[in-house]
């Protein structure tokens, strides 16, 4: 019986203290109060007791606990959290006047939990749409200004990561698919790249673009050999046919493919000759002369 009333007695008090409830001026005066003093940690326990267990908090208290509140996660290099807690007073708070401040901090912060550009760019796009809502919206705010420092960094972060692809295909071989990606990052990205490395880039890859066909351009003509021999020696007209179509569609990817080689060359030789022209100073002037040299030698 004893035993029991002790249970009984400990779950009550687990109970009243779970309820347990705070008039704001207790809280919330004392958590902005800690938080400019810059003691974040406890300003920071005061400040959720003010939000989630203060019943006489209004709207406007609750949203300035808040702002305070994702303000210290935010000074404390806590992004992950300041981003809980900005996306939520965005949420609740749409119209306040600290949203320019907010959606700002929020693009920093997503920023700053971005893996490197090699990796997956989700939260750099999200600091991007954060940036560019902020110009769109608040042009006016001085934050508006601040944001296209974030909007430069995420666009340079977006650059580097297609650099870090097409690198990647031509170290395979891959030099069409490479210079597609070179071209992307130059007409999509100019004022974030060196553009006579990535003119470079482009030209050396459509150069090359014969490398990554050469297994295949042999396949198709070992294919239409064979099928020439069984064309030759098919009597039935109907079969002979099916033949003479199948030789032309791989003819015609064949074709496809010397039609690719031989603009790749045509194109890197204009693009080398622009270089060479507009970028004379350029650290890949030797490489550029050198590529284009050998490109007009061979035809």
């Amino acid at each position: 019986m004893k035993k029991t009333f002790l249970i009984l007695l400990a779950a009550g008090l687990v109970f009243s203290c779970s309820e347990k409830t705070f008039k704001k001026e207790q809280v919330l005066t004392k958590g902005i109060e800690l938080y400019k003093k810059g003691e974040y940690d406890d300003a920071k326990e005061y400040l959720k007791k003010a939000i989630y267990k203060a019943p006489n908090m209004t709207t406007a208290d609750i949203m300035e606990a808040r702002y305070y509140l994702a303000n210290i996660y935010y000074q404390q290099g806590n992004y992950i959290d300041a981003i809980v807690e900005f996306e939520e007073y965005l949420a609740l708070f749409p119209t306040s006047p600290k949203v320019p401040e907010v959606l700002y901090k929020l693009a920093v912060s997503y920023l700053k939990i971005s893996p490197s550009p090699d990796r997956d760019l989700t939260y750099v796009r999200k600091a991007l749409e954060k940036a560019e809502e902020l110009i769109d919206n608040y042009p006016d705010s001085p934050y508006a200004k601040k944001a296209l420092e974030i909007i430069k960094q995420a666009k340079k972060m977006e650059a580097q990561h297609l650099i870090g692809i097409a690198y990647l295909y031509e170290k395979l071989g891959k030099h069409y698919s490479a210079s597609v990606y070179y071209n992307m990052v130059f007409d999509e990205y100019p004022d974030q790249i060196e553009k006579d490395y990535i003119i470079y880039k482009i030209a050396y890859n459509l150069a090359n673009t014969h490398k990554q066909y050469e297994d295949k351009i042999e396949e198709y003509r070992k294919k239409i050999k064979k099928l020439e021999e069984e064309i030759n020696g098919e009597k039935d007209l109907e079969k002979k046919n099916v033949l003479l179509n199948r030789k032309k569609l791989l003819e015609a990817q064949l074709n496809k493919l010397l039609d690719r080689i031989r603009e790749g060359r045509e194109k890197a030789v204009s693009i080398l000759k622009h270089g060479i022209e507009n970028y004379p100073d350029s650290k890949y002037k030797k490489q550029m002369k050198e590529l284009l040299k050998e490109l007009t030698k061979e035809g």
